[in-house]
């Protein structure tokens, strides 16, 4: 069995289409019908229905997609480890990350690894928490930034503790203040973030049986900062994530020091590639001298 009708297999399913397949491969789109049709026939079944809007894996070939992908990694894998071993830092590696990470650590970590790493391609996509935990599962990411409420039962390394903090506007003070009590937050208004925090907020206020008495979602860390520093509510937000929040609002600590633990997670741990590897390594040291 060829690696080569493999990859082609795989880059028809990603694509729909016979005919982007080959236009990203390179090939003619008879070259890539052959090379499917060689691999079915080697297995003595379809692996893609073909109609006029492209083409759509099967029930086997959904069967076998997991397998193939699998060996497809473990050569890329292989690929880049021998480089690494003849001095040639080559390779990809796929990440998914959140908002605050993104804006507060990854450009910076990812700028000093392609200054030491210029062989290899980071491809990072930013999303919530729910994007990201889709993305593992799937393997559309290789690894990724999650945190330790969000990734149970996976594997987890951990990376820094990011205080939970509430954040108010200028003519709010909590009753000894200097920090916020539950009894604070008890008929408040909160104004939680969609994207991701409001599970690190959920958490805390189930803990401590509080019920506001209004409760808004917003989308962006900007719209949320504007109603807080407006009066509109108070919001309980990780300390990475209102680093961005500046002017007009206040920052005080929650009793009880409640965080969330950012890490990393890794769609397959037995497979670690090389370049994931590598950009692990810069992430821990860059984080360790923060």
């Amino acid at each position: 069995m060829s690696l080569y009708s493999y990859k082609v297999f795989l880059e028809v399913v990603d694509s729909g289409s016979f005919v982007k397949a080959s236009e990203k491969l390179n090939l003619s789109p008879s070259a890539v019908s052959h090379a499917v049709k060689s691999l079915e026939n080697e297995f003595g079944f379809s692996l893609l229905s073909r109609n006029r809007a492209g083409a759509s894996v099967t029930s086997s070939g959904e069967r076998v997609l997991p397998y193939i992908r699998s060996l497809i990694k473990i050569q890329n894998n292989l690929e880049q480890e021998v480089n690494i071993i003849n001095n040639y830092d080559v390779g990809a590696v796929r990440i998914g990350l959140f908002s605050s990470v993104a804006s507060n650590w990854f450009i910076k970590i990812l700028h000093d690894f392609k200054e030491n790493n210029p062989g290899v391609d980071v491809i990072f996509q930013q999303g919530d928490y729910a994007d990201i935990m889709a993305w593992l599962k799937s393997g559309d990411v290789d690894m990724a930034f999650t945190t330790d409420e969000l990734a149970k039962d996976t594997n987890f390394l951990p990376l820094r503790e990011d205080p939970l903090i509430c954040v108010t506007s200028e003519e709010y003070v909590p009753s000894d203040g200097k920090q916020m009590a539950p009894s604070d937050l008890k008929g408040s208004s909160l104004i939680i973030n969609k994207e991701c925090e409001q599970y690190d907020a959920r958490r805390y206020l189930k803990e401590n049986g509080i019920h506001a008495d209004a409760y808004y979602e917003t989308v962006t860390h900007q719209t949320l900062f504007a109603m807080v520093r407006e009066g509109m509510g108070i919001c309980l937000i990780p300390e990475l994530v209102a680093n961005v929040a500046r002017e007009g609002v206040r920052k005080y600590p929650i009793k009880g020091r409640p965080s969330r633990i950012i890490g990393l997670t890794y769609s397959d741990p037995e497979t670690i590639s090389p370049a994931a590897k590598l950009l692990t390594e810069a992430i821990k040291k860059y984080v360790d001298e923060l």
